[in-house]
């Protein structure tokens, strides 16, 4: 096999699995692990791939997130329906937080008036749906806000968040995996 046919496999292996690493790709293909360090260099200086430790990952991978703006209007009935099915977990009383997430926000927006909850939450757009809610004691989790998702993130938003014991927790996530559980983009930062 060429270089160029190698490298055109390494890189459906690498969109297809979300990843690729250079042992498994030596194995596979029969050649050095050197071999495959170079045409992951070669894919890297294409723009196809991003080189990562052992590996690689599909370029893009790890820098894309769409904004704000694009997720609400991303599978809008889709989020509804999961809004009106978390509607029937709300307690009678007592207190639930709202993790960031426009899914978790449609919860929000539709939450019913006669509610007498208290909510927490880190979310800015979620608190601020909620701040004239007349059932609602709203506590608003700070740290730093992230611009993607105008939430609070970071040492000082988890600190705050585990001395809180609610009955309900409606949370979010960028994608799940059975070995690393939910997944973000954010990453906490401990100080």
């Amino acid at each position: 096999m060429y270089a160029p046919e190698r490298q055109q496999e390494i890189l459906r292996l690498a969109r297809d699995g979300g990843r690729v690493d250079v042992l498994s790709l030596a194995e596979e293909f029969q050649v050095t692990a050197e071999t495959i360090r170079r045409d992951l260099k070669a894919l890297d200086r294409a723009g196809l791939v991003r080189r990562v430790h052992g590996g690689a990952i599909p370029a893009g991978r790890l820098d894309f997130e769409p904004d704000l703006a694009e997720r609400e209007s991303t599978s809008a009935d889709e989020k509804d329906r999961i809004a009106k099915a978390a509607l029937t977990e709300l307690p009678a009383e007592g207190t639930m937080i709202l993790d960031a997430g426009t899914t978790v926000a449609r919860l929000a927006a539709a939450l019913p008036l006669e509610a007498s909850l208290t909510v927490v939450t880190h979310s800015l757009p979620i608190a601020a749906r909620l701040a004239d809610h007349p059932g609602m004691q709203l506590h608003l989790i700070g740290g730093r806000v992230r611009h993607r998702t105008r939430a609070a993130v970071d040492a000082w938003a988890l600190r705050a968040y585990g001395e809180i014991r609610a009955d309900v927790l409606f949370v979010a996530a960028n994608g799940f995996s059975a070995e690393h559980g939910l997944t973000t983009p954010t990453s906490p930062r401990r100080r």
